[in-house]
């Protein structure tokens, strides 16, 4: 694939730190198929890799990316690397851990976004321990994933910084305005994941005429939806044609 330049908008996190509004998400895609993911994606214009401890892929998209910069395609500081930590048996100490494991997995000096992945377990502890990364300069910002508007609020009471994300499944049948608008009103953005849905969803009548009014797919409609509403959005695909459409 041609290199082709990145025309893509970006947001301002209440970190100071830009986030570019379309993602690559990689959820389930491991080994050498991420590790070419990575570079057809940096190829198509994305600057923005999303991934997580769960996912089992740090490592694979650390590779892809390395071979990138290597390549002269692009620079660490250019590509926007956000990450989840799982919650489950963490504390403070174990949850800093994980962010150090993480960069030694991604093979990069810092994470530019880290997330703790849900709500779980003793939410205030394990933050605090995204705090210490953070104020160790291994992250530049940090959030949190799939908070509701009672797991924001109670985080709210104890965080010493505010969550710069939260990253919630969004797509046009699930719109969660209650929690975008809690966070825009907190100064947290918003990335939607799952923006296609299902796939039944691309078929639905309403999206593929919107889409064929304007000559877009359906797919692009969704996306173009979230991105005007002010948000983050992480499509996943391992398609080469698909990356560019996106």
């Amino acid at each position: 694939m041609p290199l082709r330049e990145s025309v893509v908008p970006t947001l301002k996190l209440n970190s100071g730190y830009e986030v570019p509004v379309l993602g690559l998400g990689t959820y389930n895609d491991t080994s050498e198929v991420m590790v070419q993911t990575v570079q057809d994606a940096i190829a198509a214009g994305y600057r923005h890799i999303d991934t997580a401890e769960l996912y089992g892929n740090e490592a694979d998209i650390g590779k892809g990316l390395a071979i990138a910069i290597k390549a002269g395609h692009v620079k660490r500081e250019e590509v926007f690397i956000t990450s989840k930590i799982k919650p489950t048996g963490r504390d403070r100490k174990t949850a800093l851990e994980a962010v150090q494991t993480a960069l030694k997995k991604l093979d990069t000096p810092y994470v530019d976004l880290m997330l703790v992945h849900w709500p779980e377990g003793n939410v205030s502890d394990i933050y605090a321990g995204l705090e210490d990364a953070l104020s160790q300069k291994l992250v530049h910002s940090i959030g949190v994933s799939n908070f509701e508007v009672k797991n924001l609020n109670d985080l709210l009471k104890t965080a010493k910084v505010k969550p710069a994300m939260n990253q919630i499944e969004i797509h046009p049948n699930m719109n969660q305005d209650e929690t975008v608008d809690l966070c825009k009103k907190e100064g947290i953005v918003v990335t939607g994941f799952s923006p296609l849905g299902t796939g039944t969803l691309l078929k639905e009548s309403h999206l593929v005429a919107i889409a064929t009014a304007h000559k877009k797919s359906s797919a692009q409609v969704c996306l173009r939806w979230q991105i005007q509403r002010g948000l983050v959005t992480i499509p996943k695909t391992t398609h080469k044609d698909r990356l560019t459409e996106n």
